[in-house]
């Protein structure tokens, strides 16, 4: 049964983005289920707003540093069963509607114990040394690769996913693992700014070899910052 997952929160534009790929994706018939979380679902969640609270209020950036993905991701895995597929999308991505195959085609690829990500830019160059050094991930293998996003991402649902979830939301909760304090420990002369949740996800996600190296979501999902109600490119998307 694969599900399809996005979260929107902070302003209305936030919510109509939510209300628009939810829509897209409902708009493929791909997914048995599709979740357009929102910020009232973390208030609503008790355990989780009085430990987090202080900080997302105080950190609007990325609603405290995208502390609620692994959060959000980890009680969705929670509820799926072993050989679900989940597609995690940033509210700010678009679903191309009349690629819908090779949508089909990917949740067919992503193999048992793997993730389905994208790529970007130079670990190095967008991980503060504490983040390195706390996951020892130190080896020129990790250091040179591309960075993995963590806003466009196909899960295949089992134990090694779930678990790799839930340490990822741990060393979120640790808020120096994912805010922009300086690094204690020197960053590289390269370094140019702390990827934030992304930085956890790469590099913990390389230190399990969970990544699909072979396949990616681009072409089939645009990875924008369109954070309206209006699609870029299906023009029969939610225009709310």
């Amino acid at each position: 049964m694969p599900t399809c997952i996005t979260f929107g929160a902070g302003n209305e534009n936030f919510l109509k983005a939510v209300d628009r790929l939810t829509n897209q994706a409902k708009q493929t018939n791909l997914f048995d289920n599709v979740i357009g979380y929102t910020d009232e679902y973390l208030r609503n969640d008790k355990e989780f707003w009085e430990k987090h609270s202080n900080f997302i209020l105080s950190n609007p950036r990325g609603y405290g540093y995208w502390i609620w993905k692994p959060y959000i991701i980890k009680k969705t895995l929670e509820q799926m069963t072993d050989g679900d597929k989940l597609l995690y999308l940033d509210c700010g991505c678009e679903i191309h509607i009349l690629k819908k195959n090779i949508i089909k085609e990917k949740l067919d690829l992503v193999k048992k114990n793997s993730i389905i990500s994208t790529n970007t830019l130079i670990e190095k160059e967008w991980n503060k040394m504490d983040l390195i050094i706390k996951l020892g991930v130190l080896d020129d293998k990790y250091l040179n690769s591309r960075q993995k996003q963590a806003g466009v991402n196909l899960y295949f649902v089992c134990d090694k996913i779930r678990n790799f979830v839930n340490e990822w939301y741990e060393l979120c909760c640790d808020y120096h693992n994912i805010d922009n304090t300086p690094s204690v420990n020197k960053n590289f002369d390269c370094f140019k700014e702390h990827r934030n949740d992304q930085s956890v996800f790469s590099l913990l996600g390389k230190k399990y070899n969970l990544f699909d190296e072979e396949h990616h979501l681009r072409g089939c999902i645009e990875i924008f910052r369109n954070n309206t109600g209006v699609s870029r490119i299906n023009n029969n998307s939610n225009k709310n």
